[in-house]
């Protein structure tokens, strides 16, 4: 999971699809923003959709999309053509994330409206309401209070574009369970991920699937993993002694360990019911703990 606002240049999110695919992971996703998501200006901050299509003609096995693509930046009827787009080209590896959206300073910076979240929420319902089928291969006819479609999409996906909504809060699971192919949530404590995953099947008879993503810390020993937690725990700004920063951010529900710690907090969140961790990459300098990682996957599920 690449968050490419936070500095990578185009071709960098090229060379981590391809990392991606040589490297035997079976996806690759962007966050879609348009600068930033720190207080810090004047980066690097490629747009998610050209880089998409940079991804797709770079690749040929791993699936990738956005994760996620909020509704308030493109019109919903364009967004699922724009998906379908890709995904005819990738031969329908595309896998479209959508979201509410929620930084505001992003919105605001481009000339768009940032409102409250209950018509954000609004908002991504009636979107919804277009995406869907337009992304199933089906005619919209859908005149809301904020967008209208009426119209089919062309190329028309093979089967459909897999749809997953992003989000812990519990109305947004609630949409999942009604719209989506699977319900994407952030780094939760076990316990957590076990509520949202019971709210998810009260809502729905449907096969919805729940991943998890997240950055996680991985090493190959105690000492190894003391000095990457120092370099990571500055990157997200948490302050503390090394034990003290440790259980803040395992409380939090970040994979925090050596291999074999690993595996078993990887395997505690399988067991309540997550079947996808798209992990993510805060460092792109760091390639040998994603290099550990893949091998880790390879070797023990």
């Amino acid at each position: 999971m690449l968050e490419p606002q936070l500095g990578m240049a185009p071709k960098d999110v090229v060379v981590w699809a391809r990392y991606a695919e040589k490297a035997g992971f079976g996806y690759i996703f962007r966050s879609d923003h348009l600068i930033p998501t720190t207080r810090e200006r004047g980066l690097d901050s490629p747009e998610c959709w050209t880089t998409l299509g940079m991804m797709a003609a770079n690749t040929r096995r791993v699936k990738f999309g956005p994760l996620v693509s909020p509704v308030g930046f493109r019109n919903p009827a364009l967004l699922a053509k724009m998906a379908c787009t890709v995904h005819s080209f990738s031969s329908g590896r595309l896998i479209l994330g959508v979201g509410a959206g929620w930084f505001e300073d992003e919105y605001l910076a481009h000339g768009y409206e940032f409102p409250s979240f209950r018509i954000r929420r609004q908002q991504f319902e009636e979107a919804l309401k277009i995406i869907r089928p337009l992304t199933e291969g089906k005619p919209v006819n859908f005149r809301g209070t904020y967008f209208s479609a009426k119209t089919d999409c062309y190329p028309k996906p093979r089967g459909k574009v897999r749809l997953i909504i992003g989000g812990r809060n519990r109305k947004v699971v609630a949409t999942a369970a009604k719209y989506a192919d699977e319900c994407n949530i952030f780094s939760s404590p076990v316990d957590q991920i076990l509520k949202l995953k019971e709210l998810l099947n009260s809502r729905t008879s449907r096969k919805v699937a729940m991943s998890l993503m997240g950055y996680s810390i991985l090493a190959e020993n105690k000492r190894d993993l003391e000095k990457r937690m120092r370099h990571y725990t500055r990157l997200v700004r948490i302050a503390g002694g090394e034990q003290e920063v440790l259980n803040r951010i395992r409380a939090k529900g970040v994979i925090c360990g050596d291999v074999e710690n690993f595996v078993v907090e990887v395997n505690k969140r399988r067991d309540a019911g997550i079947q996808r961790f798209y992990f993510q990459v805060l460092d792109p300098r760091d390639s040998g703990m994603f290099d550990l990682l893949a091998d880790t996957l390879k070797n023990s599920f």
